[in-house]
């Protein structure tokens, strides 16, 4: 592609000293002046996309993929704001001080796995939050979790957090609930990950299931 020629430029900055905000206030700001040239640099790239068969199916290719990636993320935000686990688990008393493992083993006791399962998890971030790992927040997912594990400078186990992670995912975005088995091996991670982060925060008896 053609560099932006000198006449180009002159005309750009011809074009905007002949605007309204100049011509009314006889000033303008280093800000609009260089917004009308990126502009005018737009207009250009464009210009030589039509031109250009080729380079213009690449532009409206990558234009496209960029579109889908950020439609993809919005997406994936409702999903897990609004999803109905999602919603559940936000209707969880949200004190800081419950003690979310022994909420999971409550209602692991009467059967109910998919609500234990959220607690787990609750269980999870807030012991990883007072280690400073993660900065807890109702809009982040649990992705957003593990890339914040994943680049902490801490001694938790990355690999047994991302195997609780992408587990827990199949009850939020997948099957939408929690059976014993899954649960099992959920609390068996949770365990191993909160005792690592506070020892004293998991009495060894309670990880796992009663038979």
């Amino acid at each position: 592609m053609d560099q932006i020629s000198n006449s180009a430029i002159a005309d750009t900055v011809a074009a905007v000293f002949r605007g309204r905000d100049f011509v009314a206030h006889n000033t303008i700001s280093i800000g609009q002046l260089l917004a009308a040239w990126l502009w005018n640099g737009v207009l250009r790239v464009f210009g030589f996309a039509a031109s250009h068969p080729l380079v213009g199916l690449v532009l409206r290719i990558a234009l496209g993929v960029l579109a889908l990636v950020v439609l993809a993320r919005i997406v994936y935000g409702l999903v897990a704001r609004y999803a109905p686990s999602a919603i559940a688990r936000r209707h969880f008393d949200g004190s800081r001080g419950n003690d979310w493992w022994a909420v999971a083993q409550s209602l692991a006791a009467r059967d109910d796995y998919t609500g234990a399962a959220h607690a787990l998890y609750m269980a999870l971030i807030g012991a990883a939050s007072r280690s400073g790992l993660v900065s807890p927040h109702e809009s982040k997912t649990t992705g957003d979790y593990l890339r914040e594990i994943r680049h902490a400078n801490g001694t938790v186990d990355v690999p047994r957090f991302t195997d609780f992670t992408r587990s827990y995912e199949t009850v939020i975005y997948g099957i939408g609930t929690c059976d014993r088995e899954r649960f099992t091996r959920l609390n068996s991670l949770a365990g191993d990950l909160i005792a690592g982060l506070s020892p004293r925060s998991v009495p060894q008896h309670a990880v796992g299931v009663n038979s």
